[in-house]
């Protein structure tokens, strides 16, 4: 925890969201233009999952979310984290 107070019994959920902009031609997507970039990271008491979602292919209409990575005991609730990244992603 970074210097909160947790009372007894409860639990925090941490939603981080950081949105970056690849140019043209970048290695990671080769394509003639600009490709954004959301990575929705969830830290749950089982662990963290970390979910990502593009304009790839699409400038500027974004494509459905993608789970990167999950901790073992929150494979089973990857519909739900991806369904909460669609939501927050209908917010920005």
């Amino acid at each position: 925890m970074t210097g909160e107070k947790q009372a007894a019994g409860e639990e925090v959920v941490r939603v981080k969201v950081t949105r970056q902009t690849m140019p043209a031609m970048d290695p990671r997507h080769g394509t003639p233009h600009p490709v954004e970039e959301r990575v929705f990271t969830f830290e749950l008491p089982q662990g963290t999952a970390v979910v990502d979602q593009t304009d790839y292919g699409h400038a500027g209409r974004f494509n459905p979310c993608h789970l990167r990575s999950v901790a073992p005991a929150l494979q089973p609730k990857t519909p739900q984290l991806l369904a909460v990244a669609e939501a927050i992603a209908a917010l920005l």
